[in-house]
């Protein structure tokens, strides 16, 4: 079934509305019609099977609620990616296959060696990556969309993640076996949630560790080789949740 989520208020009971936008999606462009089901999630962590009814007029489409279940595809850490500011390319799919990793909020940051300077971001490009957000998360099953932050300073991301968060890592290329390891992930992680930072392609300068160590962040090495910044945005929280026994 096609995967769709919805305002919450859009569910009364157990009749569906459907916004016009996306009675448009389901008719013209899905060419689903009376009878079809589709699954509806309302961002709860609900999954409500549902079975389309005749609609009188174009813009109306309403449907009947045959079916409720708790979603089981969201991990049990929430996740938070902390990434640095890059080319539209590169956040789009960062955004996009994050969302299917797993990870449960986006949190992209500037520092000294982002591409780009300033936290800044039009509606139009926040509207954009958030819709690109939602069809990752249709399309992947997941139960809750996850959180798009609005960028900020990399050293106030690291203050803010390290009072939120049970634990943070920071991926760094000269982490040593002294550091803290993945592999150990299971025995020294007790939480439910976790914030993990990737440089930008320039990578954390020294001071920038240095400020993050201080701050109680832990660094951590993903292998002997360099990863660029969107696949180690990728393999980052694939590898946490897989020690984590959550993939």
């Amino acid at each position: 079934m096609h995967h769709f989520f919805i305002p919450p208020d859009s569910i009364q009971g157990q009749v569906v509305s459907f916004q016009a936008q996306l009675a448009h999606q389901i008719r013209h462009v899905l060419r689903l019609g009376e009878g079809d089901h589709v699954a509806v999630l309302d961002n709860s962590g609900m999954l409500y099977t549902v079975v389309l009814r005749a609609h009188a007029g174009e813009q109306a489409l309403k449907g009947q609620i045959v079916g409720a279940k708790t979603v089981t595809s969201e991990p049990q850490t929430h996740l938070a990616l902390y990434f640095g500011l890059s080319s539209r390319e590169k956040v789009e799919w960062i955004l996009q296959k994050g969302t299917e990793i797993g990870v449960s909020a986006f949190c992209p940051f500037i520092s000294s060696r982002t591409l780009v300077t300033s936290p800044e971001l039009s509606n139009k490009k926040l509207a954009r990556w958030e819709r690109i957000i939602q069809e990752a998360a249709e399309q992947s099953g997941r139960g809750r969309l996850p959180v798009l932050n609005a960028p900020d300073n990399l050293l106030k991301c690291v203050l803010k993640a390290q009072s939120e968060y049970d634990l943070c890592l920071m991926a760094w290329e000269a982490a040593t076996r002294d550091d803290f390891k993945l592999s150990e992930l299971r025995t020294r992680f007790g939480g439910d949630s976790m914030a993990l930072f990737i440089g930008p392609e320039g990578g954390f300068s020294v001071e920038e560790v240095d400020a993050a160590i201080e701050a109680g962040v832990q660094m951590v090495s993903l292998g002997a080789r360099i990863l660029r910044m969107e696949t180690a945005a990728l393999v980052f929280p694939a590898l946490v949740l897989y020690e984590l026994e959550t993939m």
